[in-house]
C-alpha cells in the first residue's frame, strides 16, 4: 500500500500541475499614473475588459467580421509565429483562414491588466487559453493590446501575441477541482487548487484500500524559476518526497519523477497524465524503479471530476 501511495506522490510531485471560452478579468492592483498620463476610470476599465469579453464571444462562435470591427482601419495584428496582418480587412481574412483550417477551436481571455498611459489610450496584457477540443490540452500565449478611442468607443489599434511553449501554471487550470476514481476497491481521491496568496498550484492525495487505513500525499507545483518550466514537489505522510519535471506534448503531461522512499531508497518513474473528456482524466506510472529493482508499468487509472474549482 505504501508503494501505492508513493506512486500517488510522485504523481503528485509530477501533478505537483487559444478554444469553450469564458473571460475571466484577474484583478490586480493597478500602477499610479505616470505624470501627463490620463486618470483610469471605471467606466474605461470596464469597456477595455467588455471588448476582451466580445472578442473571446466572437471567436468562439467562428466570426471574424465581427473580429475585425472590433480594430481600427489600419490597426495591425502581430501573431505568435510572426506573421503580422496590417489593415481591418487583412486581418478579417486572417481570422476567417484560421477559424476554416481549425473548426471547433475556443479561446479564453484571462485579462491581467489595464492601464491607461497617456489621453484616449490604454494598454490592456494578459493570456489567451486556446483549446482544439475536450481530449486536447489547453495552451496559453501572453498578449498585449493596445486600444484607441475613436469617436467615443474604445477600439484596438495593434495586438500582439507573445512567443508559443512557455510554460505558465495557468496551463494547469483544467485540472483543478476534486477527481476521484469509480467502482474501484481502493478509492483515490486527487483536489487541486490555486494558492491564494502565492504563484502556487498545491495539491492533495487520498487512497482508501478496502478495510485499511487511508493514506495521503500533498503536492505544490510551481514555475522553476531557473528554467522556466514546470516542476512539482510531493510529500507522503510517511516522510518519502519527490519532485517532478513536467512536460507537455500536446496531448498528454508527462512527469519525469525522482524520489525517495522512507527509508533512503531511492526511486524514478514517469507518469503520464492525459486528459480523456473535460471532465475526465488518466494517469499511469511507467518506467518505474525502486532502488535496483525495475517494476512493470501500472494500468491507467481513471479519475472523473466531482467538483469544479471554489
Amino acid at each position: 500500500m505504501k508503494h501505492h501511495i508513493r506512486l500517488a506522490a510522485a504523481f503528485f510531485a509530477g501533478v505537483a500541475l487559444t478554444i469553450a471560452y469564458h473571460v475571466r478579468a484577474e484583478p490586480q492592483a493597478q500602477p499610479a499614473a505616470p505624470l501627463g498620463a490620463a486618470a483610469p476610470n471605471d467606466a474605461d476599465r470596464d469597456a477595455i475588459t467588455r471588448t476582451a469579453r466580445e472578442f473571446a464571444d466572437a471567436f468562439n462562435k467562428g466570426d471574424s467580421k465581427a473580429i475585425a470591427g472590433m480594430y481600427t482601419e489600419n490597426a495591425e495584428s502581430r501573431e505568435a509565429d510572426g506573421r503580422s496582418f496590417v489593415g481591418r480587412d487583412a486581418i478579417e481574412k486572417a481570422y476567417a483562414d484560421f477559424f476554416k483550417a481549425n473548426a471547433g477551436a475556443k479561446i479564453e481571455v484571462l485579462v491581467k491588466s489595464v492601464r491607461f498611459p497617456a489621453k484616449d489610450l490604454a494598454v490592456e496584457e494578459g493570456l489567451l487559453r486556446l483549446s482544439q477540443g475536450p481530449k486536447d490540452l489547453p495552451a496559453t500565449t501572453a498578449y498585449v493590446a493596445i486600444h484607441s478611442r475613436e469617436g467615443g468607443q474604445w477600439k484596438i489599434a495593434l495586438s500582439s501575441e507573445g512567443p508559443e511553449g512557455q510554460d505558465r501554471l495557468e496551463d494547469l487550470d483544467w485540472l483543478l477541482g476534486e477527481w476521484a476514481t469509480k467502482g474501484m476497491e481502493d478509492g483515490v481521491k486527487l483536489s487541486f487548487a490555486r494558492d491564494p496568496k502565492k504563484a502556487l498550484i498545491t495539491g492533495t492525495f487520498t487512497r482508501t484500500p478496502q478495510g485499511k487505513d487511508p493514506g495521503s500525499a500533498s503536492i505544490r507545483i510551481a514555475l522553476d524559476p531557473e528554467t522556466g518550466q514546470i516542476r512539482s514537489w510531493g510529500f507522503e505522510d510517511d516522510g518519502a518526497h519527490s519532485q517532478s519535471l513536467w512536460v507537455c506534448d500536446g496531448k498528454s503531461w508527462v512527469l519525469d519523477s525522482r524520489g525517495v522512499l522512507a527509508d533512503g531508497t531511492p526511486t524514478a518513474e514517469r507518469i503520464v497524465l492525459q486528459r480523456v473528456a473535460a471532465d475526465v482524466i488518466t494517469w499511469r506510472a511507467i518506467d518505474r524503479v525502486v532502488g535496483d529493482t525495475s517494476l512493470t508499468d501500472t494500468q491507467p487509472m481513471r479519475l472523473t471530476r466531482t467538483a469544479n474549482p471554489k
